[in-house]
């Protein structure tokens, strides 16, 4: 019965060795011989660039940023063009006069869009979109 077993055991272990279920994924040299096991992470941002980077542990976080090596390459945030303004900021208009009474216009909260209504009282009044 032992015989069985340790002829099983071989075997078994043979099969994974020659079909590469236990054996370690060496690591690449580069020209120099120094041994390098880099791999690359990319994302494409909102505003359609590319962040990436290259490093032996790489995570991606999809439109937001990439790390590798514990280093973070983010996406830079994209304002919208109303914020390019101040004369747009919700803090500026609410409260301001307006007309015509019900009218409405986009305003810039927090580098957010947002939108303001001209109130019954002839004022600005602006909310989060």
């Amino acid at each position: 019965m032992k015989l069985c077993l340790g002829v099983l055991s071989a075997l078994v272990v043979s099969g994974l060795l020659a079909c590469g279920g236990t054996g370690a994924v060496e690591p690449e040299e580069d020209s120099l011989g120094q041994i390098s096991s880099a791999v690359v992470c990319s994302t494409t941002c909102p505003n359609g660039s590319t962040v990436s980077c290259e490093g032996t542990t790489c995570n991606t976080y999809p439109g937001e940023s990439v790390e590798c090596d514990g280093m973070h390459n983010i996406c830079i945030p994209t304002i919208p063009s109303v914020c390019l303004s101040t004369s747009s900021a919700c803090s500026y208009l609410a409260g301001r006069s307006c007309s015509p009474v019900g009218g409405t216009r986009s305003c810039c909260i927090n580098r957010r869009v947002g939108n303001c209504y001209c109130m019954p009282t002839g004022q600005w009044a602006c909310s989060a979109s």
